[in-house]
């Protein structure tokens, strides 16, 4: 159902989009655009970290055993993730299964699957952990606004979440009812809770590297917002950061979030105290990396080629 959706919300979010536009001015906001260009290729040096930090994660949720994993492999499989996950429904989770099947053949397809769900709430977790101070953000510029209360209740929601998944994927009856359904499954069930039940119920080194990555990303908007003219300071960053967050959440049906962080900064260009065309152009230039990325994903599989890996061990790691 959200695949057939999918092509629905993406003429939405491109139509929101073109009403924003029309709403703030071309002229306007192609002027703020052309003076902020000079600064995307610090926001793509930091996209390039946080990149970084997102495969490291993934490595993480491997634990010992990632040493199997080479790490041209694992870059690899983290550019074709990212493009997965900006254009696919279901967002990172099918980002994280995209790099559990390229790591499939080096770790065992258990083993992979173990981990994809733990990077998986570790991003759940390092999501909820950064919504706070983007709270926080939110209440020194607005007080208790609708801004406020929603990055609040994302915090709340992505922490319990977390929680929810590890505590779901370490459980022993579904795996118990799986190998009584299907014996051929029940070795892969007991290994793969077998390295679910290795390590804490929040994963402390992938939540770690997530938290990182967030931050960069901050960062990224810290950079964003100077570029485009606007008074800048690390709360107005973290407020851009939770506001992001938010619309994310929001427009997860919508290919890249088109129209969705657009329209939200455009709400919030107030809280900024800036102008619309300024606001949005935020969003815009978002955007622009992310294609650059996604492009960059995509033509991944096309232009790199993976070798034949060596049998993996079916042996269970923690993580």
């Amino acid at each position: 159902m959200a695949g057939l959706l999918r092509p629905v919300f993406a003429l939405a979010g491109l139509g929101m989009l073109a009403l924003l536009v029309r709403r703030a001015g071309v002229h306007e906001l192609g002027t703020v655009l052309s003076g902020a260009a000079a600064w995307l290729p610090w926001v793509v040096l930091l996209e390039l970290g946080r990149q970084c930090m997102d495969a490291l994660a993934t490595r993480a949720s491997y634990g010992p055993g990632a040493e199997r994993v080479p790490l041209a492999v694992l870059a690899r499989a983290q550019l074709i993730g990212t493009a997965v996950s900006s254009m696919a429904p279901a967002g990172r989770a099918a980002a994280e299964a995209t790099k559990a099947a390229l790591l499939t053949p080096h770790m065992g397809g258990a083993t992979a699957t173990a981990a994809a769900a733990t990077s998986q709430s570790a991003s759940l977790a390092a999501g909820g952990l950064i919504s706070f101070p983007c709270a926080l953000a939110s209440y020194l510029l607005t007080g208790f606004s609708i801004f406020t209360w929603a990055m609040l209740a994302h915090g709340v929601v992505l922490v319990v979440a977390s929680a929810g998944l590890r505590a779901c994927m370490r459980a022993k009856r579904p795996c118990a009812w799986l190998m009584r359904r299907c014996r051929r499954w029940a070795s892969h069930a007991e290994q793969f809770q077998a390295s679910a039940r290795c390590g804490s119920l929040l994963p402390g080194r992938p939540t770690l590297a997530f938290l990182c990555s967030r931050l960069l990303q901050v960062g990224q908007y810290l950079v964003l917002t100077h570029a485009v003219g606007i008074d800048t300071s690390a709360v107005q960053a973290l407020f851009s950061q939770g506001l992001y967050l938010c619309a994310l959440a929001v427009g997860s049906l919508v290919p890249g979030q088109v129209g969705v962080t657009d329209g939200a900064f455009a709400l919030a260009a107030g809280v900024l105290d800036t102008t619309t065309a300024r606001a949005m152009s935020v969003a815009l230039l978002g955007h622009l990396v992310q294609l650059l990325f996604v492009t960059a994903g995509a033509l991944t599989p096309l232009v790199w080629r993976a070798r034949a890996p060596r049998p993996a061990s079916p042996a269970p790691v923690c993580h």
